[in-house]
């Protein structure tokens, strides 16, 4: 009889609740609620957040082939906040098969939010940007300044408010917003008058492969042991 007790008791109060995200095999994680994040397919929310908002940060990898032979994508970091209830929420991504289908995630992420009966979740995307060399980069410390601006996507800090302490004022309840993508400034290529059509095409596919090699650096840069890391390091010096 007491286990009964204890066990309705755990199941009752707050500590019992459990709400999930659950992410596609082909989403990595990189941060959950402003703290770094390893990859994971089933991310556990908080709900202690103020007002229960909820931030994750991901990066979507695919491999398409294109022209027989095989391409790998990794995505910028999108930022999704969205608000959470006690239950499971599931999250879906565009196929990529190509390399415009890439470019164009990478443009405007095209992402799904459902909850446990397939109800489409209101939520707001963004995406987590640094010019430069994008080895090494903290995502902590950059999702922190992110939040501190006021971005679309950013949400309050997760401190345990008491009576005695004066509370922030709420957050606004989130409103349907068309996605917005901040996409850098791509390097743009001086054309003469006897350039055409196809040389300008090239310019352009050059650009795009050099994006998602740098997006790849930096991939591998994350997966790699402090010791790699400042090998590479020393060869880029």
């Amino acid at each position: 009889m007491r286990h009964i007790i204890a066990l309705l008791c755990l199941t009752l109060s707050p500590m019992g609740i459990a709400a999930s995200l659950q992410l596609p095999d082909r989403a990595e994680t990189v941060l959950v609620n402003g703290k770094a994040s390893q990859q994971q397919s089933s991310v556990k929310l908080d709900l202690s957040m103020p007002d229960n908002m909820q931030q994750i940060a991901f990066r979507y990898q695919a491999r398409y082939r294109d022209n027989g032979s095989q391409n790998d994508f990794v995505s910028d970091v999108v930022i999704l906040r969205f608000q959470a209830s006690e239950q499971n929420y599931q999250l879906t991504l565009p196929t990529i098969n190509s390399a415009s289908r890439a470019t164009q995630f990478n443009d405007q992420p095209t992402i799904t939010l459902t909850d446990n009966t397939g109800k489409s979740i209101v939520f707001t995307q963004d995406k987590l940007m640094k010019s430069g060399l994008q080895i090494g980069r903290d995502f902590a410390q950059e999702i922190a300044l992110y939040n501190k601006s006021g971005a679309i996507a950013a949400i309050a800090s997760a401190k345990r408010i008491n009576k005695n302490t004066p509370t922030a004022a709420p957050v606004a309840p989130i409103a349907p917003v068309v996605p917005v993508a901040i996409v850098p400034v791509a390097k743009t290529t001086e054309v003469t008058a006897s350039n055409n059509t196809a040389d300008t095409q090239v310019n352009k596919t050059e650009d795009i492969n050099q994006a998602e090699v740098s997006r790849m650096l930096d991939y591998w840069y994350q997966k790699a042991n402090p010791n790699t890391q400042a090998e590479f390091k020393a060869k880029i010096n």
